[in-house]
């Protein structure tokens, strides 16, 4: 549910990044691009997602960098725990 409400599919680039990075097919990018609303978009987005490699979901979270989505990509990998010990 949290990134169903914190990520930015819609206003971010996100999608364009995740179909120039070869995560998203220019169908996939297509039909999430088309929805209307930043919730569904956010949906359909995830869904697409949860049937890719483990390698795709990597440059997903390097697309959450890339369109300046840190905060949510730290949440779900468990970076931001990381970067605290380190600087301990």
């Amino acid at each position: 549910m949290y990134l169903v409400d914190n990520l930015d599919a819609k206003y971010s680039g996100l999608v364009g990044e995740l179909h120039q990075s070869g995560v998203l097919s220019r169908a996939e990018r297509d039909a999430i691009s088309s929805e209307l609303m930043s919730f569904t978009q956010n949906e359909m987005l995830l869904s697409t997602l949860h049937r890719k490699t483990t390698d795709q979901f990597g440059k997903f979270l390097d697309a959450l960098d890339n369109t300046g989505q840190q905060r949510v990509r730290n949440r779900i990998s468990g970076r931001a725990g990381q970067l605290l010990d380190q600087t301990n």
